[in-house]
C-alpha cells in the first residue's frame, strides 16, 4: 500500500511537519507530490524554488524514514487517479480537493482513497499556519506572532479588561489590549437573550482592525423549574475573518431582595450600596463575591466566559468549524 501527500510546501512549517509526519504514520510507502514551479506560478502569488521546495521535505523526511518518494505536482489530481488501494492525506485546506478526487475517481469507477484529515495546525494567535502569513511577517514558521495579536474589549470596566486578560496572556505571549468605549446598548440590566445580543454587540463595536474583539455582558435568566432568575456572564468573541465564538460563566442564583429591587426599576450596584454601603460593586468583587465572601468573585466569572468562548478556538476542526479569510 502506499500513501499519498501533496502540496506546494512553501516556507516550510510546522503545518507541514504535522501533516507529514501523519503520512509517515500510515506505515506505508508515502509519495509526496510537490508542486511544480510551473504550476506555482499560475495559481500562488509568492513561492521559493521547486529545487529548495523540494530540499526542505527531504531534509524533514529523511529524519523519519527511507520509505518515500517525491514527485512533481502539475494539477491537483496529480497521480490520484491512477493509483489503487491508497491512503491520501490531507489538511483541512485540501479536504475538499481529496473529495473531488474521490468523486473523479468513482465515476471512473475506481475505488475511493482512504481520506486522513489532520487538525488544522494553529499558531500562537489560534489562526492556522500559513505560508502566505509567514510570507507576510506576521508569524514564524513554529507559529509565534512577530507582530502583536491585536485585540479589544468593548467595556468601561476595568474589571472585564484584567480578568479577561488574565486568561488571554495564559495561551499567547506576543499581544496587544485595548479598551474600546465606543459602542451602545439599550439596557443597563438585561435579561435573557438581551444579555446575548448586548455582548455581541458590544464585541461588533470594537472589531475595527483588530485580530479579535470581545464583549462581555452579565444578564438575569428565569428558571421556570424553582422560579428563579440567575445572574450569568455571557462572552462573544468576533475574530477578523468574522468568526463568532461565545461562551457562558458559571450561574448562581439572585437573591430575591436583589430581584425585587432590580424589578422595581432599581439595580444591583444601586441595591447593594443602599443596603450594605458598597459603591460600584460591580467594578469591584461583584455581588458573587459579596454572597461567597469573596471565595467567587465577578472576576473570576469574567475569566471562565472569556475562556469558555475561546475554548472553540482551541480545536475547530472537533467544531467541524472552518477558516475562510
Amino acid at each position: 500500500m502506499i500513501t499519498l501527500v501533496g502540496g506546494t510546501f512553501n516556507s516550510f512549517h510546522r503545518g507541514h511537519e504535522k501533516l507529514l509526519m501523519a503520512a509517515y504514520q500510515t506505515g506505508n510507502r508515502v509519495m509526496i507530490g510537490v508542486t511544480s514551479d510551473e504550476y506555482v506560478k499560475l495559481h500562488k502569488d509568492k513561492a521559493v524554488s521547486y529545487n529548495r521546495r523540494i530540499a526542505n521535505v527531504k531534509k524533514f523526511m529523511d529524519k523519519l524514514t527511507d520509505n518515500y518518494e517525491i514527485h512533481p505536482l502539475d494539477s491537483t489530481f496529480g497521480n490520484t487517479l491512477d493509483v489503487e488501494n491508497a491512503t491520501i492525506v490531507v489538511s483541512p485546506e485540501t479536504y475538499m480537493n481529496a473529495l473531488r478526487i474521490n468523486g473523479k475517481r468513482k465515476s471512473m469507477g475506481k475505488e475511493q482513497l482512504n481520506v486522513v484529515k489532520i487538525p488544522y495546525v494553529l499558531a500562537e494567535d489560534l489562526f492556522p499556519i500559513s505560508s502566505s502569513r509567514i510570507l507576510e511577517g506576521e508569524i514564524t514558521r513554529t507559529g509565534r506572532r512577530k507582530i502583536p495579536v491585536k485585540i479589544a474589549v468593548s467595556t468601561c470596566n476595568n474589571l472585564k479588561i484584567d480578568a479577561g486578560e488574565e486568561f488571554i496572556r495564559s495561551i499567547m505571549k506576543n499581544y496587544t489590549l485595548t479598551k474600546n468605549t465606543d459602542y451602545k446598548t439599550d439596557s443597563e440590566q438585561p435579561f435573557g437573550e438581551d444579555t446575548m445580543r448586548y455582548a455581541t454587540t458590544r464585541a461588533m463595536y470594537g472589531l475595527k482592525d483588530n485580530d479579535y474583539s470581545i464583549g462581555i455582558e452579565s444578564g438575569l435568566f428565569y428558571n421556570k423549574i424553582n422560579d428563579t432568575y440567575y445572574d450569568l456572564h455571557y462572552c462573544a468573541i468576533i475574530d477578523r475573518y468574522s468568526h463568532i465564538t461565545t461562551g457562558f460563566g458559571s450561574g448562581f442564583e439572585m437573591p430575591n431582595p436583589v430581584m425585587d429591587a432590580i424589578k422595581s426599576g432599581s439595580s444591583t450596584n444601586n441595591f447593594v450600596e443602599d443596603v450594605y454601603g458598597i459603591e460600584n460593586i460591580g467594578h469591584k468583587m461583584g455581588i458573587s463575591g459579596l454572597i461567597s465572601d469573596n471565595s467567587i468573585t465577578r472576576s473570576t466569572l469574567i475569566y471562565e466566559a472569556v475562556r469558555n468562548a475561546f475554548m472553540p478556538r482551541m480545536r475547530p476542526d472537533i467544531y467541524g468549524r472552518e477558516f475562510r479569510a
